[in-house]
């Protein structure tokens, strides 16, 4: 039946009403509102939007109630301090209520639908619950009240109509004509009246923004205590161009602009002023200190103007206590003020307006104002009382709200007809048509359609600042204009505004949004068209911001017209300024303004200092831009005190600050700048930043030289160089004094330019430089002597400046040479005695002159009659110092005389100064040296001798055409060999290259003369082919020297070697040959060439020699290519050669491993080539005609042995089936089994084996109908193949696990006989083999899927597993067959351990068991009354008679009963037994016994019987185990040891117990108890090894477990305080708490929830328990001398999800039998026969308060109430 759908469903519900706790309900809406006077707004507003014009706030206390209820008038006024206020009265006379108005008083939260109302939630009525329970309505003719129903949740109204009496005759006149409507609240509980002034100021500050109230009274007992008012000034419309007028996104348009003055009059009664103000909290102290100490504005100013913050002003001495005055007096005060109100006309899309429409419960208005109240800050705004005089400030304090002062912690709100708690960030108040939330006291910014409204009109309010500030600067403005500077107050004045009106619109933070202010500065600064043109203050008046700048102390020394921020903006406006930084439209003051104001004025010689220094530190930190220099300096103009001006353009020279050399009172050229401007300037920076150079000494003398100052009629005669004596003595002396500190060109450049000027006095008049003498050192009297007026002393540096511009201190030396050596009285000697002697006082044009001068005598040999020749004179450098050495060269000497020559005389000094040479080129000396004897040896030890001290930069190959070298050629010939071409090793000779001689053969003379030891290689080669030899000795000598050389040279340079002929080889018949390296190998050390030694020429010229071979090309063997071309030419001789079948293999596998390597050509050769070796399987003692060697096949058959047989690919097989090659082994050439020549066989043509063969199989006629071994069958291999098709995802197989799950997909079949037969078939050749198998599978109709099984054959799972893969994947490999066969024959737990994913087999099982329970269930309901027969008629259960047999020794029935099994039988193995008597459990026990006792030897025999059966009774009895194969093991996983089968099918060690007689029950249960009492508590804190769990027990037997796991672990100090068994963590955990972090939880519940309670059933102390950790490994538990360890980590794993869901019994059974399996150790430690009987016996006698617990699950939590 299908399910009924909703509407069917809700057809036959009925309806049930909601109740709402309405008490609670008002609860929530009041705690929204948290602002104060939150009562008096919402009425105050209820009054707006019914039009009335004035309001009447009333109080009453006890006594003025009494009054009222009395008729009496006015009481006298209540004392504010202690008299409690028990009613509010609030009334006003707008319209009175109609019908829907008084039902929407009594719904909750329906608004008021009128557009134009500013009510829109219907909830601001019910905040006069927050002070009373039952406010009562009056208005009209009705009147309603309120009450709670009974005092409880239930609130209820009562109405009704008022008499005609009870009309408002008492209360005065309204002004709107309308009767009054009164809210009467009676107090909850009576409170005072608290601040009363507060109250006061709130209501002036409320009626500002009101649409139609234009009066509020506040009434105390009947006295009028206050009485606000307020009236119209004045209204025009204002309008600002380049504003936008349209918002961000269009939906608002400001239609126009009117600027209104309001006046606010307010009569307050001194009782209320004297009540005061309530003080604002103390802040906390860390508000303070997370208050900035000081801003960056604020911090800038003081950086510019150093000022600081002013002192605290002492403490004003108190004031005189005034008289009393009469509380009832009244003080009338006034404040105007002025209010902007934008009329927006608002545009939205039909669907926005439904949004609004849905969350305002009102269409969205189509016009509507918007305000922001303005104040100037001048004292005409304060407020004011009657007379015009200031108001007191307690007084005065009602108007704070109005204009909150911009210093005070008051901040401007939002009114949404009332104020909201929402800031505005500017100074005054903004009221507009905002969407409030709920409670009205914030802007709803969360809706997102509301949000978008909110903001179009937070855009509205930014328009609005924008536009007032606008108007407010261009006022200033026009005022400033028509003042002067004399009008300083009026200026300040005017300033003093503009300041108010810049702090007056700073945004700051808004609270509880900050968005409000952020949007609304958006707005300010977008709605401009252009930001740049914003108005501000400056020093300069109101100017566009783009015109002003930020203040810098440096500029304004200079540029003090410059328009910049006024101090005081900078001091108290310093967010406005920073936010107009960061918008950059303030801007620093840039060089284009400093420019601008250069190019308006003139600069003085102080100002032009401060300007040079400005720009001087400016240019150092950012370095100097030519062109922005030019334009400063094109722009300053200096005027000097002599009234001179000067352009700084025309500026090229300054004289130097503090160190000039130029006297001060010297005239100065007029590039030149004045002193006194550079004076205190920066001199070595001048250049760099200005690009004036120093007015240097030659551009100074160039300047006095020249017209005007000489040599010109206009010249004054006072500074006139070539007129006045005195002037040109000053110069002189100025030279002096500088000339060491000038640079050589300019001394040269003075020199030349007063060469021809006549400056110099001298004795004989104004002489030119080089017509003056010193006075000292003359041969003449005659001469032109220099002569000072002032005396002024000829000496140091006036003394060099002399000697240098040409004043002489000599006589020519033309007029010496002229006199003197013309005479012919002097001899060489004499001429350089006079020279030294005026040596100092020559100039250089002298000296080179005596260069050039060919007056020097050459030194000739002597006539044979004793007479001199010729005296011959020539140049100095022409000559040799006249030494014995130059003599012996046969070189040109100086003739020096009778005289001694002394090289270190001051004479031979001058003449090396002139050019003597002492020592002659190397080129001159090697042409020496290559002449004739003797002068050539004379040359060569000269040059030895001398290389170090005259020819140090000598190399010999520069002169490689120059043989001077002396050497000996290779047949012994002595010669002069040129560089290059002789060498020092002797063993050179042996290629026809030349020895050098001993003489430079020494290590030091040949590395002087650049001897090489060896050729270089290139000509060693070249050599070489040009010398071979068929002398195999020669040649080994030859190689021999050729390999000491190879170090020296680069591998490529023997590459000419490499495809020449140059090796000798001497063949058998006598004969030498050269070959190519290429064409030799190196014969073995190891002899492996006897293999190729027919095929290949190999060498062996010793182990130097065969260096050198090896680096021209000679091999060491042949490569792959030559082998395998060897092998293909000539197969039976080279395996005759290798001797044995495996030495030629070992060549067949070389081939193989570089297979790649080979060629197409090479590939195809050998594949028709009968050079591979395959083996063939013959009988003993025989042999054929291919056999060629005989080894030892490995055949299990002694009458056969394998042959080895040359052969081609194509007649070979690949063994890809080792059954195949027993069987057919005799009929085939097998290829080796080894992978590499396997894959070379078959990629030379090689076929498989399984290829040549057919299979057929044969069998009787199968079963027609299943039995239950081959259904049980068909579901354990379907649950298998779900994990193997899984793993064989990549095998590309064509079933799934559903396909084959499906009925005919798969099915198995049984025949009685099941054989194969093998065809082997090859050419004409066929023989055939037989087998029997166990399973064998074929495709059935379409992709089913037949496995035929054999009941005859022995069970055999790799069967199955190799059938089934032949089918189910495309290309079956041999190790498919393994997986499957190991996946059939191992235990699911085993499996998920290594990996597989065997989790849907589990739910596979957990829903099969679920249905097998129900059908069990109906079967056993059905057949109960049987059931009660069968058991009458059970036979003797020692030989069940006409039953059959189960494979688990159970009898074919769903009871299951208690029975004795025989030991020793062969069914079980010989396991031992017992008796047992119990029913039910106890008989599935047995089972369980009797299958823990079966050794793993004897698993693979029973493995379809009693291997998956014990698992599927705990199945069936809701056990957590699962199906499949069980493992080594009694328990899923591994404990802490493993099965030992060294001693048959009990196990090495166990007891020799008798089996002749079954052991009694009582002995069992001694047994057991001993067991449970064996176990007791760890007292260690660590476990080093699991593997001493049962060594230190003195119940347990002497054989242990052979295990390999182990436990590393500590005790954890306090982890198991709450789960109350200790906790244990691996030893290498560095901090244990972190490790147990996400783990602890998982150990209590392990602890408390399954261990605890099992302790209970096996009655164990708790301390025996045990919880650890582990990072992995198999241990699930381990027993420690009693102790029992359980790993929480297996828990986590398998059962803590299911604990957590509430699903017990799988944890309980799992972790029951684990604990019993362990407390089975205390009395047997191997896992043995005796174990398992010892487990089963535990398992057995605790099993029955076991099943309790399984069926109480809730009992396992009683050890927490114990």
């Amino acid at each position: 039946m299908p399910p009924l759908s909703k509407e069917e469903l809700w057809s036959s519900g009925k309806d049930e009403t909601v109740e709402v706790n309405q008490r609670a309900l008002i609860d929530k809406i009041l705690a929204r509102y948290s602002g104060e006077h939150t009562i008096f707004r919402e009425l105050l507003q209820n009054a707006d939007d019914a039009g009335a014009e004035h309001v009447q706030v009333k109080f009453y206390s006890q006594a003025g109630l009494e009054a009222l209820e009395k008729g009496e008038g006015p009481s006298k006024l209540p004392d504010v301090k202690k008299d409690m206020i028990h009613r509010y009265v609030v009334t006003n006379d707008g319209i009175p209520f109609r019908q829907q108005d008084w039902q929407r008083l009594k719904k909750i939260a329906e608004g008021n639908p009128d557009e134009e109302k500013i009510g829109a939630f219907g909830v601001g009525f019910y905040s006069l619950w927050s002070v009373c329970d039952d406010p009562f309505v009056e208005s009209g003719d009705k009147w309603m009240g309120f009450y709670w129903k009974d005092g409880k949740d239930q609130l209820l109204a009562r109405s009704g109509d008022l008499p005609p009496s009870a009309s408002s005759s008492t209360l005065e006149p309204s002004l709107t004509g309308n009767p009054w409507t009164s809210f009467t609240m009676g107090l909850r509980e009576p409170s005072l009246l608290e601040g009363p002034l507060d109250l006061a100021r709130f209501f002036i500050t409320s009626i500002t923004f009101m649409r139609t109230v234009k009066k509020i009274d506040m009434l105390v007992d009947g006295v009028r205590v206050l009485e606000v008012g307020k009236h119209i000034k004045g209204k025009n419309k204002v309008v600002k161009k380049g504003l936008k007028t349209s918002s961000t996104n269009g939906m608002m348009t400001v239609m126009g602009v009117d600027a209104t003055g309001m006046v606010i009059t307010a009569k307050v009664m001194h009782w209320l002023s004297a009540t005061g103000f309530t003080p604002p909290p103390i802040p906390q102290a860390i508000a303070q200190l997370a208050k900035p100490a000081k801003g960056f504005a604020s911090m800038l100013a003081s950086s510019f103007f150093g000022r600081n913050s002013p002192a605290p002003t002492p403490a004003a001495p108190p004031p005189p206590v005034p008289p009393p005055e009469d509380p009832l007096e009244i003080t009338i005060l006034h404040r105007d003020i002025q209010i902007y109100q934008a009329d927006i006309k608002v545009s939205v899309s039909p669907a926005f307006g439904r949004e609004l429409e849905r969350a305002t419960k009102k269409p969205p208005p189509t016009r509507m104002p918007a305000s922001v109240v303005f104040s100037r800050g001048e004292a005409d705004e304060e407020a004011k009382t009657e007379d015009g005089k200031p108001a007191a400030k307690d007084i005065g304090g009602v108007f704070g709200g109005l204009c909150p002062p911009l210093d005070s912690e008051k901040s401007a709100k939002v009114f949404i007809g009332q104020a909201t708690s929402q800031t505005t960030g500017i100074g005054g108040h903004l009221a507009a048509r905002f969407i409030p939330t709920v409670e009205r006291e914030s802007i709803d910014l969360v809706d997102r359609h509301v949000s978008y409204w909110n903001k179009e009109l937070l855009w509205v309010g930014g328009h609005l600042s924008r536009m007032i500030y606008e108007l407010e600067m261009q006022e200033l403005r026009q005022q400033w204009i028509h003042t002067t500077v004399e009008d300083k107050v009026t200026r300040d004045k005017l300033l003093k505004r503009g300041l108010h009106a810049l702090r007056f619109f700073t945004f700051k933070p808004t609270t509880p949004s900050n968005i409000v202010g952020q949007e609304m500065e958006s707005a300010f600064y977008g709605c401009a068209s252009d930001n740049k043109t914003l108005p501000i203050i400056s020093v300069a008046g109101i100017l566009p911001i783009s015109e002003v700048r930020m203040p810098s102390a440096d500029l304004q020394k200079f540029l003090p017209d410059l328009p910049v921020i006024t101090p005081s903006a900078i001091e108290e406006a310093p967010k406005s300024i920073a936010r107009l930084r960061e918008r950059s439209l303030l801007r620093d003051v840039t060089f284009d303004d400093v420019v601008k104001q250069l190019n308006d004025r003139p600069l003085k010689e102080t100002e032009m200092i401060d300007c040079l220094t400005w720009w001087q530190g400016i240019a150092s930190m950012d370095g100097v831009n030519p062109s922005i220099r030019s334009q400063l300096l094109d722009a300053a103009i200096l005027i000097q005190e002599n009234g001179k001006v000067l352009p700084l353009s025309t500026v090229q020279t300054f004289v130097k600050p503090h160190s000039a050399i130029i006297p001060t009172d010297m005239p100065l050229p007029a590039h030149t700048l004045p002193y006194i401007i550079t004076k205190d300037l920066k001199a070595n920076s001048i250049y760099n930043i200005f690009g004036w150079t120093e007015l240097s000494v030659l551009q100074y003398i160039t300047f006095l030289v020249n017209p005007p100052m000489s040599n010109d009629t206009q010249a004054s005669p006072d500074t006139d160089i070539r007129v006045s004596a005195d002037f040109s003595e000053k110069v002189l002396g100025l030279l002096g004094r500088a000339w060491t500190n000038l640079a050589a060109n300019q001394q040269t450049a003075i020199a030349l330019e007063l060469k021809d000027i006549q400056c110099i006095p001298t004795k004989a008049g104004f002489k030119r430089p080089g017509e003056a003498y010193f006075e000292k050192n003359l041969l003449f009297d005659d001469l032109p002597t220099i002569a000072l007026p002032k005396g002024t002393a000829i000496k140091g540096g006036m003394e060099k400046m002399l000697l240098a511009i040409g004043v002489r201190k000599t006589v020519d030396l033309q007029l010496v040479f002229s006199r003197l050596v013309g005479g012919g009285s002097w001899t060489c000697q004499d001429l350089m005695k006079y020279l030294v002697s005026v040596k100092d006082s020559l100039s250089d044009e002298e000296l080179k002159r005596l260069r050039q001068t060919a007056a020097f005598p050459l030194e000739v040999e002597a006539l044979e009659d004793g007479s001199k020749k010729p005296t011959i004179r020539q140049k100095p450098h022409q000559f040799y110092e006249p030494v014995e050495a130059m003599r012996n060269l046969g070189l040109p000497l100086l003739d020096w005389g009778e005289g001694k020559w002394r090289s270190n005389s001051e004479e031979a000094k001058m003449l090396f100064n002139l050019g003597l040479r002492r020592f002659p080129p190397i080129d001159v000396l090697l042409g020496i040296a290559a002449g004739r004897a003797p002068a050539n040896d004379k040359a060569l030890q000269y040059l030895l001798a001398n290389t170090h001290k005259h020819y140090p930069m000598f190399r010999s190959d520069a002169f490689s055409e120059v043989a001077f070298i002396p050497a000996i050629t290779y047949v012994g010939d002595k010669v002069l060999a040129k560089p290059g071409k002789v060498f020092t090793n002797p063993e050179c000779s042996i290629l026809g290259f030349s020895v050098a001689q001993p003489i430079v053969a020494a290590p030091e003379n040949a590395a002087k003369l650049g001897i090489q030891s060896d050729p270089p290689m290139s000509q060693l080669v070249d050599a070489l082919k040009a010398n071979v030899t068929r002398d195999t000795a020669k040649a080994r000598k030859l190689f021999d020297y050729m390999s000491t050389r190879l170090g020296h040279s680069m591998p490529s340079s023997l590459d000419p070697l490499r495809s020449f002929a140059f090796i000798p080889v001497t063949s058998s018949n006598g004969d030498t040959n050269f070959y190519k390296a290429s064409q030799v190998y190196f014969v073995s050390k190891e002899g492996r060439e006897d293999l190729y030694k027919s095929a290949f020429t190999f060498v062996d010229f010793g182990e130097r020699a065969n260096i050198f071979l090896r680096y021209c090309g000679v091999k060491s063997e042949p490569s792959v290519k030559d082998i395998a071309q060897l092998l293909m030419n000539e197969p039976g001789k080279m395996l005759e050669q290798a001797g044995s079948a495996e030495r030629y293999l070992e060549q067949l596998r070389l081939l193989a491993a570089n297979y790649s390597m080979f060629d197409t050509f090479t590939r195809q050769a050998m594949k028709s080539a009968s050079f591979l070796l395959a083996s063939q399987r013959a009988p003993s003692r025989k042999s054929t005609k291919k056999m060629l060697n005989s080894l030892t096949g490995g055949s299990e058959e002694s009458d056969y042995e394998r042959e080895w047989v040359l052969c081609k690919a194509s007649d070979v097989s690949v063994v890809d089936r080792v059954t195949l090659l027993q069987y057919f082994g005799q009929y085939i050439l097998a290829a080796p089994e080894e992978h590499i020549l396997e894959e070379f066989y078959a990629a030379l043509g090689a076929k498989q084996l399984s290829s040549f063969v057919n299979r057929q199989y044969i069998s009787d006629t199968p079963s027609p109908t299943p039995s239950n071994q081959t259904q049980a069958l068909r579901r354990h291999v379907l649950e298998r193949l779900t994990i193997f098709l899984a793993e064989a995802r990549r095998r590309q197989s064509d079933y799934t696990p559903d396909s084959l799950s499906k009925e005919g997909n798969f099915t198995i079949q049984e025949v009685k006989d099941l054989r194969v037969r093998y065809t082997y078939k090859n050419g004409r050749s066929e023989h055939h083999h037989y087998e029997t198998l166990y399973a064998t599978a074929s495709r059935g109709r379409g992709k089913a899927i037949i496995l035929t099984i054999s009941t005859t054959a022995q069970m055999d799972d790799y069967d199955i597993a190799s059938a089934l893969c032949d089918i189910l994947l495309k290309s079956p490999k041999a190790d498919d067959a393994l997986l499957l066969y190991s996946i059939l024959s191992t235990p699911l737990m085993a499996l998920k351990k290594r990996g597989f994913n065997v989790d849907r087999i589990l739910n596979q099982q957990k829903e099969e068991k679920l249905r097998i329970q129900a059908e069990r269930k109906r079967d056993q309901e059905k057949a109960s009354a049987e059931a009660q027969i069968n058991i009458a008629a059970t036979p003797d259960i020692g030989n069940p008679a006409g039953k059959k047999r189960l494979s688990n020794g159970s009898t074919d029935g769903q009871s299951i009963t208690s029975s004795t099994t025989a030991v020793g039988s062969d069914k079980d193995h010989g396991a031992l037994s017992k008796s047992g008597g119990s029913q039910g459990m106890g008989g599935f026990l047995d089972k369980f016994k009797r299958k823990s006792s079966i050794s793993k030897s004897s698993s693979s025999s029973t493995s379809g019987s009693l291997g998956e059966n014990i698992m599927n009774q705990l199945k069936a009895s809701g056990g957590g185990f699962n199906n499949g194969p069980p493992p080594t093991t009694s328990m899923p996983g591994g404990f802490g040891n493993t099965p030992s089968n060294t001693g048959g099918v009990l196990g090495g060690n166990a007891p020799n117990w008798s089996t002749r007689r079954p052991t009694d029950t009582s002995n069992i249960r001694n047994t057991v108890k001993k067991a449970i009492d064996a176990s007791r508590p760890e007292m260690g804190t660590q476990i080093n090894d699991s593997r001493q769990a049962v060594r230190d027990v003195s119940e347990s037997q002497d054989a242990y477990c052979d295990t390999t796991a182990q436990a590393d672990i500590v005790l954890v100090q306090g982890a198991g305080a709450r789960g109350g068994l200790n906790v244990w963590v691996p030893r290498d955990v560095h901090d244990q708490v972190e490790f147990l972090g996400d783990k602890i939880e998982t150990c209590h519940r392990f602890s408390l929830q399954i261990l605890l309670p099992i302790c209970r059933i096996f009655n164990l102390a708790p301390s025996v328990m045990n919880v650890f950790w582990d990072h992995a490994g198999p241990l699930i538990a381990f027993n420690r001398g009693g102790t029992i360890f359980c790993n929480a980590r297996y828990f986590q794993a398998w059962h803590d999800d299911q604990i957590k869901r509430g699903i017990t019994n799988e944890a309980f059974i799992s972790w029951y039998f684990s604990v019993a399996h362990e407390l089975a150790h205390n009395l047997e430690s191997a896992h043995n026969s005796a174990h398992e009987f010892y487990f089963s016996s535990i398992a057995e006698e605790y099993l029955v308060r076991f099943t309790g617990l399984l069926a109480r699950p809730d009992l396992a939590q009683q050890h927490l109430l114990d």
